[in-house]
C-alpha cells in the first residue's frame, strides 16, 4: 500500500518541468511546460501538453543562482483587495500580507520541491496518520511593531490562530473544523496537530499549505487586522499602504532565513501595485518585475518589450468555470433532480472558441472539473468524457423549452474585477444564439464572496485560484465548501459522501480511482460547476531577477531568495 504522499510526490518529482523562454528579442519563442502529463502507467489517461526540453527554470527556480546580492526593490502586480485580514480575506492572503508579512510552519508546493518547505519550522514529523509535530526555529521574533513589539514568536500563538480561525466567520476553516482534532504546544517551540482521522491532501494549500489560516500571526492584534498595520513575523514587513492601490514591504533584518539568519531575503523591499495599473508601463519602468500581460497578448507583448523581459509560460492548475447558483427556487437550473437547464448551459458552450477567443489559444480544454495540470492520475480521458462537452446549441434550444424557459427571462453573470469581462462578453454571445440572454455584473469580491455561499447568484463566471491537489475544486460540489467561494454544488448526500471518502483515502491509487469516479457522477448529472479550460500560467519576469521561485499553487511564496543581477 502507497501512502498519498509517496505517490504523488514520485508523481511531480518527475513530472513538473516548468520552462522559460530565453527571450523575445533573440528570437526565441516562450517554451510550454508540461504540468500535467509523464510518470506512470496507473490509470486516468487525460494530460495536458508536454514539453522535451528546460531552459531557465531548474529545481523550480529561474535563473537559480542562491549565491545573491542585496538591495534592491522587487514589484509585483495582484487584484484589488477590500481590507488587510489574512484570515477572512483571501485576496489579502493571496497576493499581499500572506506572501510577505506572515511566516508559516510550511509551505506547499506543486513544482519540483512537492510537496511543502520547510519555513519557520525546522522539522515536521509525522509518526502516525493522525500526529503531526513541527519543531519550531529558535530565536524568532515577530516584527518590532506595536503592539507585539518584536516579542519571541511561540508555538502558544500558532494554537491560538488554529482555535481562533475555528469559530470566526468567512475564514476557510475546514482544516480546523473538519481534520484538526486539537493544536497543542507541548513547549515555546514544538506545536502538535492531532487530527480526527486520517487526511488524504494534508501538504496542499487549502490544508497546512494555507497562507492564511496557517500563518503565525501574533493573538494581540486578532480585534484588528482589517485596518492595523500587519504584523508578523515573516521576511518582510508592511511600510506603506493604500488599500487597493499600492503596497510597500521593507525587509525585515531578524527573519530566520531558513536557519541562516540575516542572510533573505537579499532584496531591500518588495513593491505591490493593483492590477488595475498601467501594467506594461510599470514593468518598463521597473516598478513591477513580475506580470501577466492580457489573456491571449503574452507572445505580443513579450516581443514588444524584449530583452527586458524573460517569458515563462507552462500549463496551470486553475480551474476557469461558469457556475450556477444553487439557492433553491432561484432557477430550473437549481432543482438537482432535473439537469435539464444544466444540459443546456453545456450544449451551447464552445470551448475551442474560448481558448481562441478569450486565452488567444494558450489553454487546453479540460476534460472534467479538474484543472488540466493536476496529476494525470486524477485526469479523465477526453473520449470517456465528451458526451458531456458536445457542442449543439440546437439541443440546448429543445432541452430549454422543454423545461419552459422564459426567453425574455435576463440570466445575471456576475464577474469579480473586469479582468474576465471578455470571457464573459464570450459566453454571452454563445448563449444568445438561441435566444438566452445574459446581463453580465462586475461585482466586488468582498460583497460577493459570502452571498455566493448561500448560492445567491444566477451564474458566476471566471478564474479561481491554483488549487493544487483535487481538494477545493470538490469542495465547491460539496454541500458544505468551506471555502471563500461556494453555493454551486448539486446538494447531493451521494456525492458528499464520495467527496468525504477521497478526503480520507490516503492511499495514492484508491485515492486517485476515487478522483476519477467523483468527476463521472458529477458529468452525468451535469454539475453546476462547469471547468471550461485551463489556462497557461504566462508571466513576465524582468531579465534582471534571478533565483525566483516558480509555482502554480496558492500558496505563500515568500520568495525571499528573489534578486537583482
Amino acid at each position: 500500500m502507497k501512502s498519498y504522499w509517496d505517490g504523488i510526490l514520485a508523481k511531480r518529482l518527475t513530472r513538473r518541468r516548468a520552462l522559460a523562454g530565453t527571450g523575445m528579442a533573440a528570437g526565441a519563442a516562450a517554451l510550454l511546460a508540461a504540468c500535467g502529463g509523464g510518470g506512470g502507467d496507473e490509470g486516468g489517461g487525460g494530460a495536458s501538453p508536454e514539453a522535451s526540453t528546460s531552459s531557465g527554470v531548474t529545481d523550480g527556480f529561474l535563473k537559480k543562482d542562491a549565491n545573491g546580492k542585496r538591495g534592491g526593490t522587487i514589484g509585483f502586480i495582484y487584484t484589488d483587495s477590500p481590507n488587510l485580514d489574512i484570515l477572512t480575506n483571501a485576496l489579502e492572503y493571496a497576493g499581499y500580507g500572506g506572501q510577505y508579512v506572515y511566516d508559516h510552519m510550511i509551505t506547499s508546493r506543486s513544482n519540483a520541491n512537492a510537496p511543502y518547505v520547510l519555513e519557520a519550522a525546522e522539522a515536521l514529523e509525522q509518526p502516525d496518520d493522525l500526529t503531526i509535530r513541527f519543531k519550531l526555529r529558535a530565536g524568532m521574533t515577530y516584527h518590532n511593531i506595536p503592539p507585539v513589539n518584536g516579542r519571541a514568536v511561540k508555538a502558544s500563538d500558532i494554537v491560538a490562530v488554529q482555535n481562533h480561525v475555528k469559530t470566526l466567520p468567512g475564514a476557510e476553516n475546514a482544516f480546523q473544523n473538519d481534520i484538526l482534532d486539537k493544536a497543542e504546544a507541548p513547549d515555546d517551540l514544538t506545536v502538535v496537530y492531532k487530527l480526527k482521522a486520517p487526511t488524504a491532501y494534508l501538504f496542499t494549500s487549502r490544508m497546512l499549505g494555507h497562507p492564511g489560516p496557517q500563518a503565525i500571526i501574533p493573538p494581540e492584534t486578532f480585534d484588528n487586522l482589517a485596518t492595523g498595520r500587519q504584523v508578523g513575523s515573516g521576511p518582510f514587513m508592511l511600510d506603506q499602504w493604500v488599500i487597493s492601490s499600492r503596497y510597500h514591504y521593507v525587509r525585515n533584518p531578524e527573519y530566520h532565513g531558513r536557519g541562516k539568519k540575516g542572510s533573505l531575503p537579499f532584496r531591500d523591499a518588495t513593491f505591490n501595485l493593483t492590477d488595475d495599473a498601467p501594467r506594461q508601463a510599470a514593468f518598463r519602468s521597473e516598478q513591477v518585475h513580475y506580470y501577466t500581460p492580457a489573456a491571449g497578448a503574452f507572445k505580443e507583448t513579450a516581443a514588444a518589450i524584449g530583452s527586458q523581459a524573460t517569458p515563462v509560460e507552462w500549463v496551470g492548475l486553475q480551474p476557469y468555470t461558469w457556475n450556477f447558483g444553487m439557492q433553491r427556487g432561484r432557477g430550473p437550473w437549481a432543482n438537482p433532480a432535473d439537469i435539464r437547464m444544466r444540459q443546456a448551459g453545456y450544449r451551447l458552450t464552445d470551448k475551442k472558441q474560448m481558448i481562441e477567443l478569450r486565452y488567444g489559444g494558450a489553454a487546453v480544454p479540460t476534460t472534467g472539473v479538474l484543472a488540466m495540470g493536476q496529476a494525470k492520475e486524477y485526469l479523465l480521458d477526453a473520449k470517456d468524457t465528451e458526451q458531456y462537452f458536445k457542442y449543439d446549441p440546437a439541443e440546448a434550444k429543445k432541452l430549454l423549452e422543454a423545461v419552459g424557459w422564459d426567453f425574455n427571462r435576463e440570466i445575471v453573470c456576475e464577474i469579480i474585477g473586469t479582468q474576465n469581462q471578455s470571457g464573459a462578453e464570450i459566453l454571452k454571445e454563445q448563449w444568445a444564439k438561441i435566444g438566452l440572454k445574459i446581463r453580465i455584473e462586475v461585482v466586488n469580491a468582498g460583497e460577493f464572496l459570502p452571498r455566493s455561499n448561500r448560492g445567491e447568484y444566477d451564474l458566476f463566471h471566471g478564474s479561481h485560484p491554483q488549487y493544487d491537489s483535487p481538494q477545493a475544486p470538490f469542495r465547491q460540489n460539496h454541500s458544505v465548501s468551506k471555502l471563500a467561494y461556494g453555493g454551486t454544488a448539486l446538494g447531493l448526500p451521494e456525492i458528499d459522501a464520495m467527496i468525504e471518502k477521497a478526503e480520507h483515502t490516503v492511499n495514492f491509487e484508491e485515492n486517485a480511482k476515487l478522483v476519477r469516479e467523483i468527476q463521472i457522477e458529477l458529468l452525468k448529472r451535469y454539475t453546476p460547476y462547469y471547468n471550461i479550460l485551463t489556462p497557461f500560467n504566462q508571466v513576465l519576469v524582468n531579465a534582471k531577477v534571478r533565483n525566483l521561485e516558480i509555482e502554480s499553487s496558492n500558496t505563500s511564496l515568500h520568495r525571499a531568495e528573489a534578486w537583482l543581477a
